[in-house]
């Protein structure tokens, strides 16, 4: 993996678009607390569905009540030169007989949902180049009326953070720079804390590494006016979350942040660790453990905290461990909810 996980190729733009979905059905017990709840698996699974012989990594999903948008990078368009973001539908199934989880491709009621991610799918289809595309962060405010496509590309040169919203343009915004945090390196992943009033992001802007930087924005205006304001904003480094290894794809929900970073003491090359925003500050980072970490890499985890288990988080991340079907895959796991 280079310093801003990049390679180059022509894109394929007449790919499909679609959505992930969660799929909640009363009689399967999701949200209930008795013995009909399921529970999702405590060693990592490979989501074989959306796996390829590609790489397929950097994922988001939003929770929307039974339904998550889920979207991420990979490069299986380009046939392995470059990465676009993309959309696949996914379902969350209860097995009565194990009591478990699984997770598969198929979702039986898409058909009824078209018209509601129409808007998503124009979206994505205005940020794909022939650069990279990476770190997809979907923001949905008021329902499916206000998102905010938050993501990098190194379609200029070096990794750029930019956006896309339809806020003020029903059919998205063309995208745009948010131009305080980028520099002359590679600014990538960003995430707002829990209240907006800061944007995390990394970058190897000192010392030819990765490290957190954020910087305060105003919380009391709309996600895209905070994106393309104008005025000077002092850019900090987080120095209780970054090391003096790179420390790459922060991801906030609610007091607690999620990242992939191969400091010292973990299992091998990147592994993934949390902290917590505790009075004003977060908590020193906590590997996950040798359990969901392995000898390879694990890159960008998310968390889905809702609608899944009431026990349970549901971890999403990226592996290019032994087992896979090649290159990075996606794997999910359960967490206890805090």
């Amino acid at each position: 993996m280079t310093s801003s996980d990049s390679s180059v190729s022509s894109v394929n733009k007449n790919l499909p678009l679609f959505f992930f979905s969660f799929f909640f059905c009363a009689s399967c017990g999701l949200f209930s607390t008795g013995p009909d709840e399921g529970t999702l698996p405590m060693i990592p699974v490979n989501l074989e569905d959306f796996n390829t012989e590609y790489d397929d990594y950097n994922s988001t999903a939003p929770t929307l009540g039974d339904l998550i948008p889920f979207c991420f990078s990979t490069n299986r368009i380009s046939l392995g030169n470059h990465f676009d973001i993309i959309f696949l539908p996914m379902n969350v199934n209860f097995v009565k007989d194990t009591e478990e989880l699984t997770v598969t491709s198929n979702y039986a009621n898409w058909s009824t949902r078209i018209d509601d991610y129409d808007i998503i799918n124009r979206g994505v289809g205005k940020i794909r180049t022939t650069g990279n595309e990476y770190g997809p962060n979907l923001i949905v405010e008021n329902g499916l009326r206000d998102l905010t496509l938050m993501y990098s590309s190194d379609i200029s040169g070096d990794a750029q953070i930019y956006f896309i919203s339809n806020i003020t343009d029903s059919l998205f915004s063309e995208p745009l720079e948010v131009s305080y945090l980028n520099s002359d390196f590679d600014d990538m992943y960003p995430s707002f804390n829990a209240d907006r009033s800061r944007i995390y992001f990394c970058s190897n802007r000192e010392e030819d590494r990765f490290d957190f930087y954020y910087t305060e924005v105003d919380s009391n205006i709309d996600t895209e006016s905070i994106l393309l304001d104008t005025s000077t904003h002092e850019i900090l480094k987080d120095e209780t979350l970054s090391s003096s290894a790179d420390d790459k794809c922060p991801l906030i929900f609610g007091d607690k942040m999620v990242f992939a970073s191969n400091r010292a003491g973990g299992f091998g090359g990147y592994d993934l660790y949390s902290s917590t925003f505790v009075n004003g500050s977060w908590t020193p980072a906590e590997n996950l453990g040798p359990v969901i970490n392995s000898e390879a890499d694990e890159f960008r985890p998310i968390l889905i905290e809702e609608g899944v288990s009431s026990s349970q988080d549901m971890l999403v991340f990226s592996s290019n461990r032994v087992g896979g079907k090649g290159g990075f895959d996606l794997y999910f796991v359960g967490l206890e909810s805090n």
